[in-house]
């Protein structure tokens, strides 16, 4: 499948940039300041899209996309709908996580329209790994030094079963009040999670 990575303007390191862009075949999207990033790690994107408030000079020989300041979607989610625009279902958004709190809260907000849209985004930065499940089931890899949290996206998540983990559950019920799915360890060559009813916001942490 062919994948979409978006560079947003959170911090990010140039080797996770060029771990994740380096694929053949990957169409690389800025997100406004995400070219600055992108420029430092020595990678020249497809497509530039935003308001470029954040970034000065856009860069002429990259096709452009510009939009106006003040607008309802946040540079992250233009690019995330311009990809699906352009065929793309799978997405990695990096430098999405770890600046502004808020900017964090829209991207995680924007995997949750991906998921309504019928494609699967990934956040990641060097430490963390965030997605979302509804309805249905994954297989989670090991990861050496991450732990695996999961928290109901929605008010309630029903018939939660995790298993190949240090603390399963089987048919669980997870709410928005209750923190029951933090810092799980996965003790098999990978996890199985479901969902039932709901949607599960997966997060794969280690320490920084």
């Amino acid at each position: 499948m062919k994948r979409c990575v978006i560079i947003g303007a959170a911090p990010v390191s140039g080797a996770l940039l060029r771990q994740f862009s380096g694929r053949t075949g990957d169409y690389l999207i800025c997100a406004d300041g995400g070219y600055a990033s992108a420029r430092e790690a020595g990678l020249v994107p497809d497509l530039l899209v935003g308001d470029f408030d954040s970034l000065c000079n856009a860069a002429p020989e990259v096709e452009t996309i510009r939009a106006a300041v003040e607008k309802d979607d946040t540079d992250m989610l233009l690019a995330l709908k311009e990809g699906l625009r352009r065929g793309y279902e799978e997405f990695v958004l990096l430098g999405s996580l770890g600046g502004r709190l808020d900017h964090t809260a829209a991207n995680i907000q924007a995997v949750a329209w991906g998921l309504q849209h019928g494609v699967f985004v990934l956040l990641a930065d060097e430490n963390n790994l965030v997605t979302m499940l509804q309805n249905d089931s994954a297989r989670i890899p090991r990861l050496e030094g991450y732990h695996l949290s999961l928290f109901s996206y929605t008010g309630r998540c029903r018939g939660v079963t995790v298993r190949g983990v240090k603390y399963p559950l089987e048919g669980a019920c997870l709410d928005q009040y209750f923190p029951l799915g933090v810092s799980n360890e996965i003790e098999a060559a990978e996890a199985f999670v479901q969902v039932d009813e709901g949607i599960l916001l997966i997060v794969m942490s280690r320490e920084g």
